[in-house]
């Protein structure tokens, strides 16, 4: 549910914050937006990457959560992490909320873990 969520946040921002950008940007993030909405994320990698690595937040952003939950690509969360770090300096909003979920993630992660290995005793 949450990443039915996440998508449907990352495609509206990506069509309303395109607009903001010079022609040939604005139609590549729509391309990539469609391409990724329609379920064509290697295509949507392939529009974004470009963008994302001219320090476009917003590209940054969508590369970093493709990369995090390995759409169109394998999964990598230190490289999702990277790209929605670079697109959090730029203070894109989205970005900076995945950060912020990421991080509550991985301190639940980390306590669960933690809990676990507290309960093991080789004694």
């Amino acid at each position: 549910m949450l990443r039915i969520v996440i998508i449907s946040l990352f495609s509206l921002l990506l069509t309303a914050c395109a607009t903001t950008y010079s022609p040939r940007v604005t139609s590549e993030l729509q391309q990539g937006q469609r391409d990724f909405n329609s379920g064509y994320y290697k295509r949507a990698m392939h529009e974004l990457l470009p963008l994302a690595c001219d320090g476009n937040a917003e590209a940054q952003y969508a590369v970093g959560y493709m990369y995090y939950y390995g759409y169109g690509v394998t999964q990598d969360t230190d490289v999702g992490d990277f790209w929605i770090e670079r697109s959090a300096k730029q203070h894109y909003k989205p970005a900076i909320e995945a950060k912020a979920l990421i991080s509550r993630e991985n301190s639940k992660s980390n306590v669960s873990r933690h809990n676990s290995w507290g309960a093991f005793n080789p004694d």
